[in-house]
Parts: C-alpha cells; structure tokens; sequence
C-alpha cells in the first residue's frame, strides 16, 4: 500500500522520501516545504504537516490532502499553535534532524 502513495504522490511532481525497510508513512517535498502521508489500519491515507517538534503541537497538523500538508498549517490552527509551529528551512534541514535514515524514492 505505501508504494501506491509513494507512486502517487511522485506522479504529482513531489520528491518522495522514507525509511529503506518500507513501513506505513512516507514525507514528500518540493524542496522547501515538507508534507507527511501515512495510512492507517483501515488503509485509509491520512496527511499532515510537518513543522519542528515542539511540546505544544507535537510535530504537525493532520490536513486533508496532500497541498494543505505543504502548508504552514491549516486554516483553523489557533494564532498561538501557528506560532510555536516552526517550519524547517528546507527538506535537508528536515532530513538532517530526522532520527531515522531517509532515502528517496
């Protein structure tokens, strides 16, 4: 199931980024904004954003598709969560902080 995701979304022009040993998720990119798909249990794709973890807002936003997951956040993120959610500079930023290896796709 992640292939079909990842193959969908690098159909759409993204850059597709996860663990080696496939699992359930995967990031894409278009070099600066990051994005976030996962499906869950019932194989249902879920997307979110992607911004520094941070106690308040943990480390994204759970969006509908896959532009809203590039965004800074949703439109219904209160003033205060879009505040601490800070974006990563570009996706290297991202993939050098990342805890586990990411290769493209």
């Amino acid at each position: 199931m992640i292939q079909e995701i990842i193959d969908s979304i690098k159909s759409k022009g993204f850059q597709v980024y996860a663990p080696e040993k496939l699992t359930t998720y995967c990031y894409f990119t278009d070099g600066i904004r990051i994005g976030y798909a996962q499906f869950d249990r019932q194989e249902w794709v879920r997307f979110s954003t992607v911004h520094k973890p941070n106690s308040f807002t943990g480390t994204g936003f759970k969006v509908e598709n896959i532009h809203e997951a590039l965004s800074h956040a949703p439109d219904w993120v209160s003033f205060r969560e879009r505040a601490v959610s800070c974006k990563y500079k570009d996706f290297a930023d991202f993939q050098n902080s990342h805890w586990q290896p990411l290769i493209q796709y």
